[in-house]
């Protein structure tokens, strides 16, 4: 019988491919917390100057954002609707 064996082993492994797995796995999860970071004050800044430049409190501001966005869910529920009685007739009247 051949004495050759067939079950993976440790030496199959290639070190330096190993290595550099694990460098750059360490490399990217320091990256990523940085990265997620820097995008978070880049997002703080640019809301603090949006809400600076508008002539609103925090509250009003929120009030006036909170009425456009039921406005428009409003009109698109409507238009949907709309567009539903034009387009589609129930099959009791195809008949």
């Amino acid at each position: 019988m051949d004495e050759r064996r067939t079950d993976p082993s440790v030496q199959d492994l290639n070190r330096g491919v190993l290595i550099a797995a694990a460098v750059l796995f360490a490399v990217a999860g320091l990256a990523g917390p940085a990265g997620f970071a820097m995008f978070c004050a880049a997002l703080f800044g640019a809301t603090r100057s949006w809400v600076r430049r508008a002539d609103l409190g925090p509250r009003e501001l929120a009030t006036l954002k909170w009425r456009q966005a039921e406005a428009a869910a409003g009109a698109g529920a409507g238009a949907w609707q709309d567009h539903e009685k034009h387009a589609w007739s129930p099959r009791s009247a195809r008949r």
